[in-house]
């Protein structure tokens, strides 16, 4: 059985195991259609007996080389790639030609897919980068403050003993003002002046220990506030380091999905 022959049986399982819709075609040394099988998608304007259609066939013919034609969808309905190559025996002289032609719909859907994937995954990766930076800068914002926070606490804390020193001084002056009421009360009514100034003092000794009180009262409540201040904000730290971690993650991810669909539509223009 020569090669041309064996062409003609094979050409149907040729066409059935190719992965892509496709027709396939033996033609004789001087590009006559000696056989011809439909593709699915498609249809072919050929007739056995007469020359191949289009210019690839009379190419081989003339060249003995294989070509490879990019038919445009205005022929077909579709975009077709007809690929055809010279057969020759094995005493070297050139019998024919076998080709096909493949649908190229599906191969220009994934490749358009494969642009849109790597498009959107740059344009996602841009804004998790910028997520990312943004995250970081707030999770480093969050530490200062924090850190602020912790330090009035501080401040405020040594109010206490500023407090306390105030509180000493009334409660001392209640008790020179006691005594200095006493001795007026003793110097009779040469003292009646002098009780005048005692009796002022204890009130001024009994307003400043009231205002210790309402002060202390006030910073208690400041100092417990800014300590649930400082818990939310050193748990909202914690939050926005974990969230730039995740999205430095998200950005590391789309940009493999972005090197993936390049791939694609590398492996899509090659076929």
């Amino acid at each position: 059985m020569t090669k041309l022959e064996a062409a003609i049986k094979s050409a149907d399982l040729f066409r059935t195991l190719n992965a892509f819709d496709c027709s396939a075609m033996v033609t004789d040394a001087q590009g006559i259609i000696l056989y011809h099988t439909q593709a699915t998608t498609f249809k072919e304007n050929v007739t056995i007996g007469q020359p191949a259609p289009g210019g690839a066939a009379k190419k081989v013919v003339e060249t003995r080389q294989s070509v490879r034609v990019d038919v445009p969808e205005s022929a077909y309905g579709v975009k077709l790639r007809a690929m055809m190559t010279p057969i020759i025996e094995e005493d070297g002289t050139f019998s024919g030609i076998v080709g096909n032609a493949i649908n190229m719909q599906t191969v220009s859907t994934m490749h358009e897919a494969a642009q849109n994937i790597a498009s959107i995954a740059q344009e996602m990766t841009a804004t998790s980068q910028e997520l990312a930076v943004t995250a970081a800068q707030l999770a480093e914002n969050l530490v200062k403050i924090r850190s602020v926070s912790e330090s009035v606490l501080g401040e405020i804390e040594k109010t206490g003993s500023i407090l306390q020193f105030v509180s000493d001084v009334a409660q001392n002056s209640n008790l020179l003002g006691l005594n200095a009421a006493i001795e007026a009360a003793r110097a009779g009514e040469l003292g009646r002046g002098f009780a005048v100034v005692a009796d002022e003092m204890r009130k001024m000794a009994t307003n400043s220990a009231d205002s210790v009180k309402n002060i202390k009262s006030i910073l208690d409540n400041i100092h417990r506030d800014t300590q649930t201040v400082v818990a939310n904000i050193a748990s909202a730290a914690q939050h926005g380091e974990r969230q730039a971690a995740a999205t430095e993650q998200i950005s590391a991810t789309m940009q493999q999905l972005a090197s993936t669909a390049s791939d694609v539509e590398r492996f899509a223009s090659s076929i």
